[in-house]
């Protein structure tokens, strides 16, 4: 029997979370990701189902790309938001055959290109991406800051206040020093409204700086005003999302590692590294 490539517009979320566990289900740290957890994934990364492919054997799910339509935000590209195969079905060009899918009918709807992140030990995902066409854009940090190591902002002339997303503003270039990754973007913010954690500072009537989290405690945004910088709103920003979630850490996902500032910023917290990833591009 040979295999099927399909989109997945007759899928339901419950078999794509289940061929997602098993795909990942011999890494170091095994993916065991609950239905509520993967539907709320699959809107925080913007996933299509016209979109998504999967490549399928009689009934089961040998491998699938999970893919976003093309993005505006961020250039026209498509985010592949999740790319596996399941362990006994390797070794076999699925995920070429699906990423020549996936190119095609991209290239039908207008994209760019497509973007997605790779752990950077992971070679052979890497050099297989290489092989397809990908380039390595940055390389992105993930880390862990201990609540316990949080700093104690300057409570004198900080008011933080709970924010609604139509307060932030429009252009987010004066308070972030680098694009962040499709999963911590305002449509990702927007697509969970009701399962997120805002705040921010005003200082003589405009925003001075905002931070976003997600309720597993995993950090979105954290932006200051450039104009605003080196007065503690950062600070006051961190402390206050580490009183708003239960976990006893706040995570960081995707952080450029060429952003100086913001590096500098949470190894001053205390951040503690987990892994690093690619951001890679394939341009059509």
């Amino acid at each position: 029997m040979t295999y099927q490539i399909t989109d997945c517009r007759n899928l339901g979320s419950e078999e794509l979370c289940a061929a997602m566990n098993a795909a990942f289900s011999d890494y170091e740290v095994p993916l065991r990701m609950t239905i509520e957890k993967f539907r709320d994934f699959q809107k925080q990364r913007g996933y299509s189902a016209e979109h998504s492919f999967v490549s399928v054997k009689g009934s089961e799910i040998a491998g699938f790309w999970l893919s976003s339509a093309p993005r505006p935000a961020f250039a026209g590209r498509s985010y592949a938001i999740s790319v596996g195969t399941d362990p006994h079905h390797r070794r076999q060009g699925i995920v070429r055959r699906l990423s020549e899918t996936v190119v095609e009918k991209q290239k039908s709807e207008g994209a760019t290109g497509l973007q997605l992140e790779v752990i950077t030990t992971n070679e052979k995902a890497v050099n297989a991406y290489r092989s397809f066409g990908f380039e390595t854009q940055r390389t992105l940090r993930v880390c862990r800051v201990p609540k316990s190591g949080l700093p104690i902002p300057d409570p004198d002339n900080l008011k933080l206040q709970a924010l609604t997303l139509e307060d932030l503003p429009d252009n987010e270039s004066l308070y972030f020093d680098t694009q962040p990754t499709p999963q911590n973007s305002r449509a990702a913010l927007i697509s969970l409204r009701d399962k997120i954690h805002l705040f921010g500072v005003r200082q003589n009537g405009s925003l001075a700086g905002w931070a976003a989290s997600y309720a597993d405690g995993s950090v979105a945004q954290i932006g200051v005003h450039k104009d605003h910088r080196r007065r503690g709103i950062g600070r006051a920003l961190l402390n206050r999302l580490g009183t708003s979630v239960t976990s006893d850490h706040l995570t960081f996902v995707n952080v450029d590692a060429a952003a100086e500032n913001t590096n500098a910023f949470l190894d001053k917290a205390g951040a503690e590294d987990h892994l690093r990833q690619f951001e890679m591009h394939m341009r059509f």
